[in-house]
């Protein structure tokens, strides 16, 4: 049982991270944001942008190292390695990124300084295109290991 929700959870993420980046890195809806700031808050959203990713990245790491752990464990224990293990690596890693991303303290928020309802609708726009892209990355990593769960049914 672990295997399987190891397997699923780690490949709900990847599907989900897959999808998520490719969408928000060719987004007109985000490149069209970045264009219409006036310059210091185009310099401000690049700033917090990079304070993001390298959250992000960090969280990666964490969860790399986390996984280096499980897996020294788990070779030392059992001295053998499995599918289950590379299932329960990878999910660790992506839970991990994960909660020490929401988690993790930000600097600034590009809402703190918006001028007027123009900036703010504009805003709102760009982030309710990568909440929706973060989303649907998320039900089509579900929906592919439903389809996948159900092809291996006996």
């Amino acid at each position: 049982m672990v295997c399987r929700t190891s397997c699923g959870v780690s490949l709900v993420f990847l599907i989900g991270m897959i999808y998520f980046y490719n969408m928000t890195s060719h987004s007109e809806i985000v490149n069209s944001y970045k264009e219409k700031l006036p310059p210091h808050l185009r310099k401000l959203y690049e700033r917090l942008a990079i304070e993001r990713r390298n959250i992000s990245y960090y969280g990666y790491l964490l969860g790399f190292i986390l996984s280096l752990l499980i897996i020294y464990y788990k070779l030392k224990v059992s001295g053998r390695n499995s599918l289950s293990l590379v299932c329960l690596v990878t999910s660790t890693c992506f839970l991990t990124n994960y909660f020490y991303y929401i988690l993790s303290p930000k600097s600034d928020w590009m809402l703190n300084h918006i001028n007027n309802q123009y900036q703010a609708r504009i805003w709102l726009e760009m982030y309710r295109e990568m909440q929706f892209n973060y989303h649907m990355g998320i039900v089509l990593g579900i929906m592919a290991v439903a389809m996948l769960a159900f092809s291996f049914r006996c």
